[in-house]
């Protein structure tokens, strides 16, 4: 088996694999309006994830993503497939690109199409999306491909530092290193190594999504049970002279001055 059929093994295995997991439909929740008639919004799982966000046009928010609304499964399988392939590479430009994939892909296909049903047509297509590198001015560069349009083809580049989207691209297919090739030069990690890559950046994704709110303990708190508790600097300034100040004056009383 060449290194290139090694990679769309793996990425079959560990789409399957991560689909069963998906046993109910993402819904649409919208965040309060914003200005200038944009919405922002957000895909949730059934267990509250925030599987994606997006921000747009209030109508084409409305269009494309009713409130409280199922999300569509190709729109799920699009995520999925696009995390799948992306998995088994070790390039740091893409690991550094899997959290803004796990929140942000589906925001960079609304620079190509901002219709329900082109959108859906346009993630229905198995082909794509699918990572690699386009020569832009004679440097080839890590980017996703979202669609191919009359021999053009829809690439975002992506930063090799922070790992996040730059703005779609037209693109001539000659420009894209040719994919066996550049594939077969890869290091591909195993389904076992892939699979918890993605769970490693979905885990991170729910902990970055916990909030955790640390409320200010009052004094009362922290001479009842100190080790829990933690004051401010001032708070504890202000305790701290308090017990001395009590400490002084209980050893007066007991001298009788």
């Amino acid at each position: 088996m060449s290194n290139y059929e090694h990679y769309q093994s793996t990425v079959e295995q560990v789409y399957r694999a991560i689909m069963r997991k998906v046993t109910k439909p993402w819904h649409i929740e919208y965040l309060p309006s914003m200005e200038n008639s944009q919405q922002a919004l957000r895909l949730v799982s059934p267990k509250g994830t925030i599987c994606q966000r997006l921000t747009l046009p209030t109508s084409s928010a409305q269009q494309c993503w009713p409130n409280q609304s199922d999300v569509s499964q190709q729109i799920t399988e699009f995520v999925v497939r696009g995390a799948a392939r992306l998995a088994p590479l070790r390039q740091s430009a893409f690991r550094n690109n899997f959290p803004y994939w796990l929140e942000n892909c589906i925001q960079q296909l609304h620079s190509l199409c901002d219709v329900k049903e082109k959108l859906l047509d346009v993630v229905s297509n198995v082909r794509f999306p699918y990572p690699s590198q386009v020569n832009i001015e004679g440097n080839f560069l890590p980017c996703w491909v979202w669609n191919e349009d009359q021999g053009y083809m829809a690439v975002s580049v992506v930063d090799r530092r922070t790992g996040r989207f730059s703005g779609l691209r037209h693109v001539e297919s000659g420009q894209l290193i040719e994919q066996e090739r550049w594939l077969g030069a890869q290091v591909i990690d195993s389904v076992e190594e892939s699979i918890d890559t993605i769970d490693h950046y979905v885990n991170e994704l729910i902990q970055s999504q916990k909030k955790v709110d640390f409320d200010e303990p009052t004094l009362a708190d922290a001479i009842s049970n100190p080790c829990a508790a933690t004051l401010s600097p001032v708070a504890s300034v202000a305790l701290t002279l308090a017990v001395v100040a009590g400490f002084f004056i209980t050893f007066k009383w007991l001298l009788g001055f």
